[in-house]
């Protein structure tokens, strides 16, 4: 936990430094706060060969659409279809009058109905324990856990997640709903998945971009996950993602796969992996973008999606039908 607040500190402090270093002064006008985020995310952005993105022909397409005789919401429109050729949900260009971001997960099956799922599965008498909620019910004689988290925004209590695994220690195995979670604060992650581990282990590593060339990074940092709190659920725990899954959410999916007891089901989660940090145009529009990179233990660079260990996806026939085949799957695996 230290070395991850420490490397979190650092984020700040390197983003907190770059505007620093826009203060000075500059022309203000639509050439050059295009020029100015371009070069900046040339310097600066962390996936370019991972992407395979040619940021100069980026340049080459939309310089020529940017005049300085141009209306502010026109090189709004420039500037935010330029980002989006990041193809990153942690990208986003902030004007008084409109927000641009990426839609990381437009083209992909939502795999998830909570209607159906209480309809069918957990019933409506569950409980709400700060922002998790959760029950138990009975699978071929078996009880099972069930926690859903619906975003990493919301704040977890140490007390929450206590409470909920105390109620879940007698059940066979845990289904961690995180579909359709877009993410959150950092903290979050190591105060739920902390009441999983089952020993410390290395859950991931991250370095972040120190330098204008494309490879340029600092050393990695290593981020551990240990127990933490009364109780460590070590029996079978099902964590159930789809595309809805991304940033924190990721990190989170990703730091559970170091546990042996933990499988992720249904689809690969968005992503997300990049810690995003904040810039300020001349004009005084805001942007952001990804300007780290993280990797799983064995090295893997998943910023397009952690893939699950068991992939399913939401049969249509199965959802009329009022079945979730994520969840059919989950109880498989736990009362097999």
């Amino acid at each position: 936990m230290k070395r991850i607040a420490i490397y979190i500190l650092g984020l700040v402090a390197f983003a907190s430094c770059e505007k620093v270093l826009m203060e000075k002064e500059v022309v203000d006008t639509p050439v050059s706060n295009f020029e100015n985020m371009w070069q900046t995310v040339n310097d600066k952005y962390s996936f370019f060969e991972y992407k395979n993105i040619d940021w100069d022909q980026v340049y080459t397409t939309y310089r020529p659409q940017v005049t300085n005789d141009m209306n502010d919401v026109a090189l709004f429109n420039v500037l935010g279809n330029m980002l989006n050729e990041l193809k990153d949900g942690h990208v986003n260009l902030t004007a008084p009058f409109d927000i641009s971001r990426y839609p990381f997960s437009f083209n992909s099956p939502e795999n998830f109905n909570f209607r159906l799922l209480k309809d069918n599965y957990i019933g409506w008498e569950y409980r709400i324990t700060g922002s998790l909620i959760n029950t138990t019910f009975e699978r071929n004689g078996q009880p099972i856990g069930y926690i859903y988290y619906g975003s990493f925004s919301s704040i977890v209590e140490n007390a929450d997640i206590d409470f909920v695994i105390a109620s879940l220690w007698h059940t066979s195995g845990i289904i961690l709903d995180m579909r359709s979670n877009g993410g959150g604060s950092v903290s979050n992650i190591y105060r739920i998945g902390s009441r999983f581990a089952d020993q410390k282990r290395l859950v991931y590593t991250s370095i972040l971009k120190n330098g204008p060339g494309y490879e340029d990074f600092g050393e990695a940092a290593e981020v551990y996950m240990e127990p933490i709190g009364t109780n460590q659920y070590t029996r079978p725990v099902i964590l159930l993602t789809n595309r809805g899954c991304y940033s924190a959410t990721s990190f989170f999916t990703l730091a559970m796969k170091a546990f042996p007891h933990v499988i992720q089901v249904g689809d690969t989660t968005g992503g997300g992996l990049g810690a995003p940090a904040g810039f300020e145009l001349p004009n005084g529009w805001g942007y952001r973008f990804s300007v780290s990179r993280t990797f799983s233990p064995d090295g893997d660079n998943w910023e397009n999606g952690i893939p699950p260990d068991v992939a399913v996806w939401m049969d249509p026939e199965d959802e009329f039908n009022g079945i979730d085949t994520l969840m059919e799957e989950a109880i498989k695996l736990i009362t097999q």
